[in-house]
């Protein structure tokens, strides 16, 4: 039975301001730096086979948290980047407001099929993260794995995973660096993903 820590990476200058990230970067704020040490040390003590990561550097950053602490360097791999928001990424909400209303207000009554330009749909996300999810369940079997990414890939990847439908994956709330524990249990099976935890952050108290 493998088990996955899915991790989302520590607060960022651009989550204070409430601008839309996607795959641009923005530097870890002092909070998230003290979130990856927390969570690092809270997971100091589990026998973790191997840490994945984004490749974008608030990603990595956090996964450098975690590894450190196991003797592991962490492996990026851009299929569990954050969603792309086109042109609307660097911006605002009320800046998009501004901008582009209309796809603004079309993508609130329909975010799953209406695209910003130059962005991802959330299928297209979940099918880049479960190709990623494939490979390492046949690598790790029977083993532990930390996976730091993003909130919104991780988001729609935990309800595809668990069959909730993505419309409402915004169920789901996600904290900086909320740790969500699933295990795979097997194809054969009726659920093959099991949720143990879902955004747990009593370790960065």
């Amino acid at each position: 039975m493998t088990k996955i820590l899915l991790i989302r990476h520590g607060e960022t200058v651009w989550n204070k301001e409430k601008r839309y990230q996607g795959q641009k970067d923005s530097p870890l704020s002092d909070e998230g730096i003290r979130q990856g040490q927390k969570t690092g040390a809270f997971l100091a003590q589990q026998e973790i086979a191997a840490v994945y990561s984004s490749d974008l550097s608030r990603a990595v950053w956090t996964a450098e948290a975690i590894s450190g602490h196991h003797g592991l360097t962490p492996i990026q791999d851009q299929r569990i980047r954050e969603m792309s928001f086109g042109v609307w990424e660097g911006m605002t909400r009320e800046e998009i407001k501004q901008k582009f209303p209309d796809i603004f207000y079309a993508r609130y009554r329909d975010s799953m099929n209406i695209r910003v330009p130059g962005g991802e749909l959330p299928h297209e996300v979940v099918e880049r993260f479960h190709a990623f999810l494939n490979e390492l369940i046949k690598t790790h079997v029977s083993e532990t794995v930390v996976v730091v990414s993003h909130g919104g890939c991780l988001r729609f990847t935990i309800a595809a995973l668990l069959s909730i439908p993505l419309e409402k994956s915004y169920c789901l709330h996600l904290s900086n660096a909320g740790i969500s524990e699933l295990q795979y249990v097997g194809a054969d099976r009726q659920c093959p993903w099991e949720a143990i935890t879902i955004n747990s952050t009593g370790h960065l108290t």
